[in-house]
């Protein structure tokens, strides 16, 4: 039966889905570190403006009844549950706060929800700070002065993070996106080139944005222009959101391009009703945007990363170019970034884990050999790009360096000033497009040989699954980024293998949009005491399973389909919505828990007399055991770990790290060629078969032993995990020992090399599935 009708469960009400865990589901959402935090900010947010001496009102030109008519036909928060070795997303009908029933509250949720569609979280503060005291506030006394700092702003950054959550995972959003690009469509009165020059990629525009914003809010009776004219594509975007959303406002759809046309639009129309507009204007000499701020704001103005299709990525990448008079405009620059994807999505063969680090096995797409002039054009990104983008290159970059365009010192020089106001739509050269074309080249490839490590609903990701893009990042400092991103991907290929969690690093970064550098990789101040510790590596690791971002979430397979191959942590499944499965971390990842119980001595035989090493597991009954996710409750709750369940009773927590780190540093292939499972061994080694039957029950006071310490002088352990990858799994965890070989391939090979470095002390053979 599902839990929707069954429960109330908060935000997880009438959920669409029944959950395996719904208490662990519900804590991840509404405790200490949920996601549902919304409403509370909202409260602490008010009850801090009032001990500030002031109230949270709408404003007049808010119409309160078309936001709450607009947001209950389109809101649907999305929820991303794993269970059942599959990620499955699914609506939650009662996941959104969106409506409150506090006229003011309700004025500036609505405001924000429209800010955050365009623009980052401290963004969206930074203009709140100006917004709020501007027009949404009612003072106590009117003498006073309210400024949004020290505990107010902390409360407002809480509250827009809360908000900014929840609107990512919404579908209004898309919906909202949907209808500007539909409006901006039936936009006329000039040539579409002029209205795309008016979206000005490289300028700080949020003074003009807040300038707007602050007409919108001012009420209609004390507006120094009845209707608002507007230089700017994102201004007038902003005020088409605007108008959705219930402000009381109409972005015009007639561009104004001429001086006839631009003093009849300041004229109030008598007709009835008419809303004031925002208009776009193309011409020049005319006065625009009459109230910008006179200060540059702090925070950036780069685009909110786009959820799109992978097809949709190089028109937002090329945007700027779309409506240019010349060959290599967006349709072409499309064209060129999806025959590179394509063609190197074709290359992979597969992963490659060693030790920790990543690799990525391709089939070169050019065995005759690349052309010279290639291969240097691609080295200003990376030496061994070739490999992956030499069918792109052939066909659309020629041989020979004295090729209009094509000479490399001069493409040096314009990628620095690729998308400035310079190189607009309305001044071209051979030498920019072929910068662009170089771009579309190794962007296109990069995501294509990076799309093979991505699953969609259990399949490979198909250039209609949906990713996050950032179109800012791509041009700016020089193509930096793009660069910092085919120097990773030349690593892996050249099979210099980088480290997993500079790979995850990557694989967010270019397929949700995450900010890595602000974010990713920063360590936690987790009260963990008794702490995972690699052996060859003994200072503290942080392991990254999965993270959320934009409204994206990525999981590793490991935690989706459990298996002892551990490339299974360089392979992920994306799906649109918020997390329940599994806790985030303050940077919204998804991170593996460093805990460990404590290990205590196992009894073995004082005598043992085996002279024989061989999977013996199936002479005993098939255990029921299985593995499971959970955050780790017993330490820290923003991480999790495996808990293996016995016949559904808890034995045991399993720390992922250490089986990451033994299966990567402790596993021992087959040299022999003739791999064996059975093997003789002398007397005088005092193996001691262990099987899992007698680690279930090992007792330490009368309680359940949670882990082994096998190193124990002089004793050799050989234990049988090969019953289920459960038991595996459990096996590799539970022992406390750096003298381990893992056989996956050869008994006999992995018993070599286990005697020969550890003859004359300690040591454990594991036999896995």
């Amino acid at each position: 039966m599902s839990i929707a009708f069954t429960v109330n469960a908060g935000p997880l009400t009438q959920i669409g889905l029944e959950l395996a865990s719904l208490p662990t589901a519900y804590a991840l959402a509404t405790g200490a570190y949920g996601w549902f935090k919304a409403r509370e900010r909202s409260k602490s947010l008010q009850e801090l403006l009032s001990v500030s001496g002031g109230q949270l009102v709408s404003t007049s030109s808010f119409n309160l009844r078309s936001y709450r008519d607009i947001r209950t036909d389109h809101t649907s928060m999305q929820g991303v549950v794993v269970q059942d070795r599959k990620v499955q997303r699914t609506s939650l009908p009662k996941g959104s706060t969106a409506i409150p029933e506090h006229p003011g509250t309700a004025c500036l949720r609505a405001l924000t929800t429209g800010l955050l569609v365009l623009h980052k979280t401290e963004a969206v503060v930074e203009i709140l700070q100006d917004l709020i005291p501007y027009g949404l506030v009612q003072l106590n006394q009117e003498d006073t002065h309210l400024e949004i700092d020290r505990a107010l702003l902390t409360s407002l950054k809480q509250w827009v993070s809360a908000v900014a959550l929840e609107e990512d995972s919404d579908l209004f959003r898309k919906f909202m996106l949907e209808t500007v690009a539909a409006r901006q469509s039936r936009m006329t009165g000039a040539q579409i080139d002029d209205i795309t020059g008016m979206d000005h990629t490289s300028v700080n525009e949020l003074p003009l944005v807040i300038g707007a914003l602050r007409w919108i809010l001012t009420p209609p009776h004390s507006r120094v222009t009845k209707n608002y004219p507007t230089r700017s594509l994102k201004v007038w975007t902003m005020a088409s959101i605007m108008e959705i959303i219930g402000f009381e406002i109409e972005a015009d759809s007639v561009v104004v391009q001429n001086t006839s046309d631009y003093k009849s639009s300041l004229l109030v129309s008598n007709r009835f009703r008419e809303m004031p507009r925002v208009f776009l204007v193309v011409v020049n000499g005319e006065e625009t945007d009459p109230t910008p701020l006179l200060h540059i704001p702090r925070a950036s103005d780069s685009s909110r990363p786009q959820i799109t299709i992978i097809r949709g990525i190089p028109w937002i990448m090329f945007r700027h170019l779309r409506a240019i008079r010349t060959d290599v405009n967006t349709q072409f620059l499309a064209d060129v970034w999806t025959f590179s994807f394509r063609s190197a999505k074709a290359c992979f063969r597969g992963m490659i884990m060693r030790n920790q680090t990543c690799q990525i096995e391709i089939e070169d797409v050019e065995p005759a050999g690349v052309p010279e002039h290639h291969k240097s054009l691609i080295s200003e990104f990376s030496p061994e790009l070739h490999r992956i983008c030499g069918t792109a290159m052939r066909q659309y970059i020629p041989n020979s360096p004295l090729s209009p365009g094509w000479d490399l010192s001069e493409i040096r020089l314009h990628m620095d000033t690729l998308i400035g106001e310079e190189q607009s739509a309305h001044t071209t050269s051979p030498c920019r497009d072929s910068c662009y074309i170089l771009y579309a080249i190794v962007c296109g490839a990069i995501h294509g040989l990076c799309s093979n490590v991505w699953l969609d609903s259990g399949h490979p990701l198909s250039e209609d699954s949906e990713v996050g893009f950032a179109p800012d990042v791509i041009f700016q400092n020089g193509g930096k980024k793009l660069k910092e991103w085919a120097t990773t991907v030349g690593h892996c290929i050249r099979q210099c293998q980088i480290p997993l969690d500079t790979w995850s690093d990557l694989m967010f970064e270019i397929f949700l949009g995450k900010d890595s550098e602000s974010s990713a990789f920063n360590s936690m101040n987790a009260p963990s005491t008794t702490v995972y510790m690699n052996m060859q590596n003994p200072h503290r690791q942080r392991l990254v399973l999965g993270a959320q971002s934009y409204g994206l979430t990525a999981v590793s397979d490991m935690l989706v389909k459990l298996t002892t191959k551990k490339e299974a942590f360089c392979y992920y499944h994306i799906s649109r919505g918020q997390m329940l499965s599994f806790p985030l971390t303050e940077d919204f990842c998804i991170e593996a828990s460093t805990y460990l119980e404590p290990a205590w001595r196992m009894s073995l035989d004082p005598e043992p007399n085996n002279l024989t090493l061989y999977r013996f597991d199936s002479e005993y009954e098939e255990l029921a055991m299985r593995v499971d996710v959970e955050p780790c409750w017993a330490d820290d709750p923003r991480t999790v770990l495996f808990v293996l369940r016995s016949q559904g009773v808890p034995i045991s927590t399993l720390n992922i790290y250490a089986f990451l780190d033994r299966m990567s540093w402790n596993t021992v292939g087959c040299t022999c060629q003739k791999p064996s499972w059975e093997i003789s061994v002398p007397t005088s080694e005092r193996w001691q078969l262990v099987s899992l039957y007698q680690l279930l029950r090992l007792r330490n006071k009368g309680m359940s032993s949670r882990r082994v310490n096998a190193s124990i002088k002089d004793v050799k352990i050989f234990i049988d995990a090969s019953q289920s990858v459960a038991a595996t799994i459990y096996a590799i965890c539970i022992l406390h020992t750096s003298h381990l070989g893992v056989a996956t391939e050869c008994l006999a090979c992995t018993y070599d090399h286990v005697m020969y470095r550890w003859r004359d002390t300690y040591a454990t053979i594991v036999v896995t599935r």
